[in-house]
């Protein structure tokens, strides 16, 4: 009776070592896919912060990125396309007329001088794009007119 109790404990500890050992694989295993997909993700986020730097370390300069898109002097039709043949762009240019656009003295002293050239430089601008988009329609109205000599 002894010997039996003996041989069952001894078969019950090695039941239970068995799984013990299966369970410690289990959780090996499961330990080393946390780790290889975390080595994965952390590449992927090494990947793109790499992405990120490349962007910053070249930033784009808006004067470069214009004469990139746009290597010619824009032409008065240019100007009539985008101002004025454009619904929104007639927006555009009625909401610059209204803030830059008017007088452009300014009553006073020194200071007075220096806020009158301030506002006359912010008036040439929209100044010149209607010269230019006006530019364009007596050039078209030049252009379609027909001359016939009767000599």
């Amino acid at each position: 009776m002894i010997y039996f109790i003996f041989i069952s404990a001894l078969i019950a500890l090695v039941v239970i070592i068995a799984f013990q050992q299966n369970a410690l694989e289990e959780a090996k295993q499961k330990h080393w896919d946390e780790v290889r997909d975390h080595a994965e993700t952390r590449k992927k986020l090494e990947e793109l912060e790499r992405v990120e730097e490349k962007q910053e370390e070249t930033p784009l300069v808006a004067d470069k990125a214009i004469r990139q898109r746009y290597p010619r002097k824009p032409t008065a039709m240019d100007y009539y396309t985008l101002f004025e043949a454009n619904p929104i762009g007639r927006d555009i240019l009625d909401d610059l007329v209204n803030l830059f656009g008017g007088v452009s003295y300014t009553r006073g002293g020194h200071d007075a001088d220096r806020e009158t050239c301030f506002k006359a430089g912010k008036k040439f601008v929209v100044d010149h794009i209607i010269i230019q988009a006006n530019k364009a329609t007596t050039n078209q109205e030049n252009q379609s007119e027909v001359t016939t000599d009767d000599n």
